[in-house]
């Protein structure tokens, strides 16, 4: 009975870390930032991050297990190649010795405003993220063979209804017209951009020409809903 019970907690154990998240290490300033989460990219890109791992800011306190041994997450760093004409971003993801685990495709913008072309580039980075999960544990050749084409981007604009702010803690929450909360958003550095989260769907909430849109990930889907106040 006794190693049929221990069988079982070790199963129980194990079903539970495979169904956890990897836990990844970002930062709040990379080599080409003058300042802490210029330009709010830091928590863009964790946003960006959140919906395939367990993310956390390596200046913050972190979980005890990483805290005491940082192999047990690996960490993320943002390259920034842009110019006065074009915004290029990418990233690379190592492991706690710095050997280079995953390097995504460069993206780019050339959005005049800095502000957008940052936005842009990092929501760009979504189907990165996708591929270095759905790469992660394949052979180096495989890997190389999995074209950044073969994961949908496909945007969905869903139907614009008039909706209401509830001020929170730290934000606001959106309601619909039954008065229903149907999004939390939070305040970041940035006027007029917002992380978001829809019932574990997180993702990013911003105004551009005048209108507000909350943008996530579903199924390597980029979902794009439009919010009318």
């Amino acid at each position: 009975m006794k190693n049929v019970v221990t069988f079982i907690i070790i199963l129980f154990v194990t079903i539970l870390k495979a169904q956890t998240k990897q836990s990844i290490l970002i930062s709040h300033k990379y080599d080409f930032q003058k300042e802490a989460d210029s330009y709010n990219i830091n928590n863009m890109f964790k946003g960006v991050l959140m919906s395939s791992f367990e993310v956390y800011f390596e200046e913050e306190e972190l979980p005890i297990e990483i805290a005491q041994n940082r192999c047990h997450a690996v960490k993320a760093e943002l390259i920034d190649r842009s110019n006065f004409l074009v915004t290029r971003l990418k990233f690379v993801i190592k492991d706690c010795q710095n050997k280079i685990l995953f390097e995504s495709n460069e993206v780019k913008s050339t959005d005049k405003s800095t502000q957008m072309g940052y936005i842009e580039t990092i929501k760009m980075l979504g189907p990165e993220v996708k591929r270095y999960i759905a790469t992660k544990g394949l052979d180096k050749k495989t890997a190389e063979s999995i074209n950044i084409q073969s994961m949908p981007n496909e945007k969905v604009v869903t139907e614009v209804t008039k909706n209401k702010l509830l001020e929170i803690q730290n934000g606001f929450a959106v309601l619909d017209a039954a008065q229903k909360v149907i999004l939390q958003i939070y305040k970041t550095s940035v006027q007029d951009f917002f992380i978001a989260d829809k019932f574990g769907k997180k993702g990013v909430f911003y105004k551009k020409e005048n209108k507000w849109y909350f943008e996530y990930y579903e199924n390597d889907k980029l979902i794009k809903e439009e919010f009318v106040f």
